[in-house]
């Protein structure tokens, strides 16, 4: 069952992305969420005050749910998330 005991993200603001890990079992799964996804979810406007973290961290549950069905149809250790994910 993949988990994610470490609640830690980065977001790389070039890149436009969050980066994070959950675990299956002792194999980490890398997570790659889009920005433009969690723009759409939380109802943000990209800008240079926008604040991506808090919005992540208020979307956690969301976000790792997502995540468990993205990784259930692929199994792999890497795993891109987009709107189309949610």
């Amino acid at each position: 069952m993949l988990g994610f005991p470490n609640q830690m993200c980065n977001f790389d603001e070039e890149a436009g992305t969050f980066r994070f890990s959950g675990y299956d079992g002792v194999m980490e799964v890398r997570f790659v969420l889009e920005a433009p996804a969690l723009e759409q979810i939380a109802g943000l406007t990209r800008s240079p005050e926008t604040d991506y973290r808090a919005a992540f961290d208020q979307r956690r549950a969301q976000i790792e749910a997502a995540a468990i069905r993205a990784y259930k149809k692929h199994r792999k250790n890497l795993v891109f998330l987009s709107i189309a994910d949610f």
